[in-house]
């Protein structure tokens, strides 16, 4: 799609909410409520490839620790608690939580398909669950001003600005015409957050909010920060849609789905198409 340099242009597709989902904190993982009364669960190792290499069993939840012994890809494993250790990331997305599984050692969760990105089975005795730091001042406020929004306006294709709800324009890749629609679309959203929450000015599309940075990679993502979809490439001038990471595994965004069009919702590391880097523009 081409970007015009007068008017917003972006494609807002409908991304696909995971029922059990959680984020990584700062410098933390993908985590969710633990499975109720769960004794053990079993996942599969999936190592990409096909097939692909086999896992690695580690003594300790860290990448360092001494091997113990491999897991075939495609194989079944009990998981029989899990803890935090050493951050990996593989074909689940970016975590720190570790399995350990029945035949004794670890293996990263990041390998491990459980049907969640959440935990599944009990927590290891000693573990010490992760916590976010508390966001500044300026984020808490820009979170604050999105959530403002949800729930109040439609999605509007071109919509809204740093100053707040517009009419949108025409016309959607799809041919919908929000000349007359008052609301936001992604990154008018976006827009309007930061420059009510932290009086920042950002650009006014998904691409050139990406292009302007400053991108920090997805592993370390924290409230406040941008997150991006890009078509199946995962290329820049693939990015269509953009959210708010507002912590505790949950994004604020603006798109055309059932339901409410700006709303807050579980978000994965692990959905189609997220980019590898974020965009922080509060420091």
């Amino acid at each position: 799609m081409q970007l015009l340099s007068t008017r917003r242009r972006r494609i807002a597709t409908a991304v696909a909410t995971a029922a059990l989902v959680a984020a990584p904190l700062v410098g933390a993982p993908l985590v969710g409520a633990v499975a109720a009364s769960a004794a053990t669960a079993t996942g599969t190792v999936d190592t990409t490839g096909n097939p692909g290499p086999a896992l690695t069993v580690r003594a300790q939840p860290t990448a360092a620790s001494e091997a113990v012994g491999k897991r075939s890809d495609g194989a079944t494993v009990t998981i029989v608690c899990q803890t935090y250790g050493q951050q990996v990331t593989g074909t689940y997305g970016t975590t720190r939580i570790w399995d350990r599984i029945r035949s004794g050692g670890y293996v990263s969760d990041a390998f491990i398909r459980t049907g969640s990105d959440g935990l599944v089975a009990p927590l290891c005795p000693g573990t010490t669950t992760p916590t976010e730091p508390t966001p500044s001042a300026a984020v808490k406020a820009t979170i604050a001003a999105a959530r403002s929004m949800t729930g109040k306006y439609p999605y509007s294709w071109g919509g809204g600005s740093y100053s707040g709800p517009t009419q949108g324009i025409c016309c959607s890749p799809s041919g919908i015409d929000d000349r007359q629609t008052v609301g936001f679309d992604c990154s008018g959203l976006v827009e309007y957050a930061f420059a009510k929450g932290a009086g920042l000015r950002l650009s006014s599309t998904s691409r050139s909010q990406y292009s302007d940075g400053p991108r920090v990679p997805i592993s370390q993502l924290r409230a406040g920060d941008l997150v991006f979809w890009s078509s199946s490439s995962r290329t820049t001038t693939g990015i269509h849609h953009v959210a708010l990471y507002v912590g505790d595994g949950r994004i604020v965004e603006a798109d055309r789905v059932s339901g409410p069009d700006l709303r807050v919702r579980a978000f994965s590391t692990g959905e189609t198409g997220v980019m590898p880097s974020v965009v922080r523009p509060i420091g």
